[in-house]
This record gives structure tokens, C-alpha cells and sequence, in this order.
């Protein structure tokens, strides 16, 4: 055999050889080209499918009432009064209504446009720090997890977050190396943004890093050369507009309340009965980094070893250094490494310690863990093998999700979309449907999209017209002698976000 244009791994099988064509072609750059162009592919295919409950279809409830009222400060949609938030996403999504017109494909446009360049940010970081091989396998890991790419599937803030919250990650790591201003502009835009799609979370993430970050001599100078005490006024300038306008229009009712929602109650009590214990994520990586767990796993296994061994010959010095006027006495150097595990203290550790445990709260530790792993990969003797196998076992799974399980989910959602429409046909077009009792979901209220009425106690005996109810109130009512009049057969849904099947009937009452 002519060996003279063939080359031999000594990671792979005896017997199989590549020739010198076929490695060039699957260069690293092309690999990686090759790769982006399977992620289009599968943030964009199918996103024409049925709304998500809960969050999703409020969202697009909100987002298309600013669009048909032209009100951009309301955020009134039934069902959906836990999921409001600051507006920035709902305008986004406004605006792309008003280009594409409203659908599910308008909807998610954004979201996988978001997660996609969140990628782009990480192979860019990573290309920076370590080289283009590592940049290679940090995006591989990132886009091809189980858990991670499919925040550009489903319309929720938290992509357009991650997005800024990256850009504003990387923006301070150029910022540090290069002194340009512009990475300076581009941090505090983010942080502004942010604030403007989720409020705290973007200025815990990258506040608590710069924080962090001045407790290195090396840098600490970088750090105060933001400028906070000059910038940070100015990045809460369109919260603090919008949030003037709220006021305004609704006596604070709204700023009140998120208020209460997203800052007092989640710091100590659960949120939708999501809770856990420190160490929580921790465990919940191992999954939603599958294929990569293994990675993952020796990760830990070598920085717990180190962190251990840390505090066995420094014990508690390791924790009194990070107090503020012990800072003086670090003269750490500033690498890379230790960059991406102080990026982890605010956008993973800090959530730990919160009593509500959503999946969402450490999205931006992903990017961080992703070119973490990149690098413990890229120190592997038989880091090229590995890396096939796992992406082999990942692309699998993005062709079982793709073609498999998220159709067989899109089939689940179609019930809200017959219902609704079914009981447009049965109630006249310019009466209001009033609802009471379990019903609570967006997506029937999107693809109804007539004026809706949620009732409580008191007003359930004196309304008059058409009210849908769930079949344990109406014979609770009907027992109790209300004289309600069923339309058609009953409607049956299965709440996929409660996992259960739902009984829904039609009733009327005549009017005075």
C-alpha cells in the first residue's frame, strides 16, 4: 500500500487511516463552519409550532397587545400577570409582529438569533484565550448540549440575557488586555440593556465579577477605569425612564409589584414551587451538559482536588483574602483561567444560595463552563477522539430532538389551538368570554384572541353571558343552584405545564 499521502493517528484504531485531503478539508475551520451551519439549522427548523405554556405564550399575548393597542407601558394579557418583566423583549417582539406579522415563527425569530450569537461570543472568547482548536470544542459543547440550545426554540427573556450578558463578559476581558474604549461602551450598553430585559440579574452577574476582579493588583486599575460611579447612573437612565412612565400611567401598581416578585420574595421564598438546596446546579450540569458530562465530571474532579488542597494548607486565608481590605496582600496573576472561574462566582455560585431554584437562573455560567471544558478537553492525550465521540453522540441527539421528541411535544400543544378556535365558532364575536376557576393558560387566551375576563368569587354568581369553567366548578356551582345553560360537548386539554388533563365546558346565563 502507498502510504506517501496518508497519515496514521495513534489515538485511532489500528487499520484506520486518513488521507492528507481528507484532514485538510475537515480543518478546525471548517469544522467549525460546518457545525454553525447544523446549529441554524436547528434553532430555525420548526419554529412555526404551537406556543409553549406558560411563559412563551405570555410573552407573545403581551407583545402583540402593545402591537394591536399601540400601548408599550401595559403589559395586560389573561393569565399571564406572574410573567411580567421589563419590556425590551416584549418591544423587540412587537416590532418583528409588525414586519413578519404576527406567528410563532415572528416569535422565536429573536430567541434563536440570541442563543446563536451567544455561541458566536463564546467561540470568539475562547479563540482568544486558548487558541482555535479550544474555541472549536467550547463551541461544540455550548451549542450541541442538551439543555442550552434549546432556549433559542422556545421565545423566553433569558436568551436575549445570556446574549448581553456574554457581549458584556466579553467586552470586559477586551477591555482588560486592550484599554480600548470601546469595550467600554459596549459593557455598560449591555448592562443597560439587560436591565431593561430582566432587571438584577445582569448587574449580579457582571457587578459581582468586576467586584470580584478588583481583589487582583494586576488588573485593579483596569477595573476602576469602568468608570461605575460615572457609567452606572447613566446605564440605569432606561429603566429608570420606562419605570417613570409605568408610574406614571398605573400609580406604581406594576413597579410595585415586581418589586415584591423578582427581588424581595425570590431571595427567600420559591418561586412557583421550584426550590432546592445549595449545590443544586451543581448537580443539574451533569444533565444538561449530556454528552459532555464526562468532561464535566473531570472538571470538578480537578479543580475540587485543587480547591481542597487550597484550603488544607491555606484554611480559612482563602476566604478572608476575598474581603475587601485584604486585597492589597493578592498578587495573583491575572490569566484567562482564573477570568472564567471568577465569571463563575455570579452567574452559578451566588444562585446556589437562593431558596428559588428556576433552570434559568445560571444560563450565563453555560458560555463560562462550555470554555472551561473546552480547555480541559484540549488537555486530553486523546482530546481528538473524544471530541468526535461526543459530538457524534450530540449530533444524534439534536437529530432526535429535531425530528423526534419536539414534533411528538408540538402535537401536545395543537389541543389549546383546537379549543379555542372551536369556541369562537360557539360564542358571538363581540361578547366577552369571562373564566374562572383552573383554567390559566395563555396560549388558549393568544389563540382565541377575543376580550377575556377573569372572574373571582364574588363576581361568578352576578355575571351574565359566556363563561368557560373547568367541570369541577360547574357541578361545585351547579350543585350550589346556579342556573347555567351548557353549550356543546365537553372540551377537553392537556395542561402539559401542570401534567394533567383538563375538563372544560362552555356555559351561558341570560342576560338582565
Amino acid at each position: 500500500m502507498n502510504t506517501k499521502h496518508q497519515v496514521h493517528f495513534c489515538f485511532d484504531k489500528v487499520g484506520l487511516v486518513f488521507s492528507l485531503e481528507t484532514v485538510k478539508f475537515f480543518s478546525v475551520h471548517r469544522t467549525f463552519l460546518l457545525l454553525l451551519f447544523v446549529l441554524v439549522v436547528f434553532l430555525f427548523y420548526g419554529n412555526s409550532s404551537p406556543l409553549v405554556d406558560q411563559d412563551e405564550a405570555a410573552y407573545a399575548g403581551f407583545s402583540r397587545s402593545m402591537m394591536e393597542t399601540g400601548d408599550y407601558l401595559s403589559m395586560n394579557f389573561p393569565y399571564s400577570t406572574p410573567h411580567r418583566k421589563p419590556p425590551l423583549h416584549f418591544w423587540i417582539t412587537s416590532f418583528l409582529f409588525q414586519i413578519f406579522g404576527p406567528s410563532e415563527w415572528a416569535l422565536r425569530l429573536f430567541p434563536a438569533l440570541c442563543i446563536l450569537g451567544t455561541g458566536l461570543l463564546t467561540y470568539h472568547l475562547t479563540n482568544v484565550m486558548y487558541g482555535q482548536r479550544t474555541a472549536l470544542y467550547a463551541f461544540s459543547i455550548l451549542s450541541f448540549s442538551l439543555y442550552f440550545p434549546l432556549n433559542g426554540k422556545i421565545a423566553l427573556v433569558d436568551s436575549l440575557l445570556v446574549f448581553l450578558s456574554m457581549l458584556g463578559y466579553v467586552s470586559l476581558y477586551h477591555w482588560i488586555l486592550s484599554n480600548k474604549k470601546r469595550f467600554v461602551f459596549l459593557f455598560w450598553l449591555s448592562v443597560s440593556l439587560g436591565l431593561l430585559v430582566k432587571g438584577p440579574p445582569i448587574l449580579i452577574f457582571l457587578g459581582g465579577t468586576c467586584v470580584l476582579l478588583l481583589s487582583l493588583n494586576q488588573i485593579r486599575f483596569r477595573i476602576w477605569k469602568l468608570s461605575p460611579f460615572l457609567w452606572f447612573p447613566i446605564s440605569l437612565l432606561p429603566l429608570f425612564i420606562w419605570g417613570y412612565f409605568s408610574w406614571q400611567k398605573d400609580n406604581g401598581i406594576l413597579i410595585r409589584w415586581m418589586l415584591d416578585w423578582y427581588i424581595f420574595r425570590r431571595a427567600t421564598d420559591p418561586v412557583f414551587g421550584q426550590s432546592g438546596p445549595p449545590g443544586t446546579y451543581l448537580m443539574l450540569f451533569a444533565i444538561t451538559l449530556f454528552p459532555w458530562t464526562r468532561i464535566y465530571l473531570s472538571f470538578l474532579n480537578e479543580n475540587g482536588w485543587k480547591l481542597l488542597a487550597y484550603l488544607k494548607t491555606g484554611g480559612l486565608k482563602l476566604f478572608i483574602n476575598l474581603l475587601p481590605w485584604n486585597w492589597k496582600g493578592i498578587d495573583s496573576p491575572f490569566t484567562p483561567k482564573r477570568f472564567l472561574l471568577i465569571g463563575l462566582g455570579f452567574s452559578w455560585i451566588f444562585y446556589e444560595g437562593l431558596v428559588s431554584k428556576l433552570p434559568s437562573y445560571p444560563l450565563a455560567a453555560y458560555p463560562i463552563l462550555a470554555i472551561l471544558l473546552g480547555d480541559q478537553l484540549s488537555r486530553k492525550h486523546n482530546q481528538i477522539y473524544m471530541f468526535r465521540l461526543y459530538l457524534t453522540v450530540s449530533l444524534v441527539m439534536i437529530a432526535v430532538l429535531s425530528f423526534v421528541i419536539l414534533p411528538k411535544f408540538s402535537e401536545l400543544r395543537k389541543e389549546t389551538k383546537k379549543v379555542a378556535s372551536e369556541i369562537q365558532i360557539l360564542v358571538p364575536h363581540k361578547e366577552t368570554l369571562h373564566t374562572f376557576g383552573g383554567l390559566g393558560i395563555p396560549s388558549f387566551a393568544y389563540y382565541y384572541h377575543r376580550p377575556i375576563h377573569e372572574m373571582n368569587w364574588e363576581e361568578i354568581q352576578t355575571t351574565k353571558g359566556y363563561i368557560l369553567v373547568t367541570e369541577s366548578d360547574y357541578l361545585f356551582w351547579k350543585g350550589l343552584g346556579i342556573g347555567w345553560e351548557t353549550i356543546g360537548e365537553p372540551f377537553s386539554i392537556f395542561a402539559y405545564d401542570r401534567n394533567k388533563k383538563l375538563t372544560l365546558r362552555l356555559v351561558t346565563t341570560k342576560k338582565n
